[in-house]
């Protein structure tokens, strides 16, 4: 079955951001393939007239059946939002300093094991994804990556010591747009910041200029843009939405 319409994967797309980018992108005119652990992609899916798959990133036959469900279905890939959660020693919302030697968090008593399973998490599961769906742009004559990481990838904080996978994965992104840029094929990162969902502290809301986490219809919003014809000259790219959170130069 072929169809005019777009056609964007999303990956962890039942809750939170990812299922915030299906509205939008939905909303767009966008046909869209989900997929999640839970069942909840598969309801916002049918919701938003397009189709959902119980599945796990860090399962490859699983990406293989996203994949394969977008074909069967749409005919076509021209978008792929690379969404997914978080590893272990994630502390979100525990009290104390931000950043620092006396911020909470895990780091040498995490298992090699826990490692491991977030390299599945952060790095594999796009480069597993992307080896699946670049052909099909290639074919098509370009597309767009969006991956959704974090600012903590740019600036380690102990609360998210996972989030150094993430730096790997940028990594790859510039290794990507260099390779594929001329096939009309861009990727960027979208690294948010405090968010509504993420139950912020009250020291963590003091730094934000803005006074307020970002809303997940800001982060979508990023994600909608960055695939559209809008931004044709941006590729290679991590975009930080945090409402000034971060404070590194770059």
């Amino acid at each position: 079955m072929a169809t005019t319409a777009k056609t964007a994967i999303i990956t962890a797309a039942g809750r939170g951001i990812g299922a915030a980018c299906a509205r939008t992108l939905a909303a767009d005119g966008w046909k869209l393939v989900l997929m999640s652990p839970s069942a909840s992609s598969e309801n916002l899916a049918k919701e938003l007239g397009g189709w959902g798959l119980r599945g796990s990133v860090t399962a490859p036959k699983d990406i293989e059946s996203l994949v394969q469900l977008a074909l069967d279905r749409t005919g076509r890939i021209d978008a792929v939002v690379a969404n997914t959660g978080h590893g272990a020693g994630t502390i979100p919302a525990a009290p104390g300093p931000v950043i620092g030697p006396d911020a909470p968090g895990r780091l040498l008593d995490i298992e090699d094991a826990d490692w491991h399973a977030g390299l599945d998490m952060y790095l594999l599961y796009l480069i597993r994804l992307l080896r699946l769906t670049t052909p099909v742009m290639e074919r098509q004559g370009g597309g767009a990556i969006v991956t959704i990481s974090s600012l903590n990838a740019l600036e380690p904080r102990p609360r998210f010591p996972m989030s150094i996978m993430r730096m790997a994965m940028h990594g790859f992104a510039k290794l990507y747009a260099d390779r594929y840029g001329r096939a009309g094929i861009r990727i960027n990162n979208v690294l948010p910041g405090p968010a509504e969902n993420a139950r912020a502290t009250e020291d963590t809301i003091r730094m934000v200029p803005l006074k307020r986490p970002v809303t997940l219809a800001e982060v979508a919003g990023t994600v909608a843009f960055l695939l559209s014809p809008a931004a044709g000259g941006i590729t290679g790219q991590n975009i930080p939405v945090d409402g000034g959170f971060g404070r590194a130069v770059r």
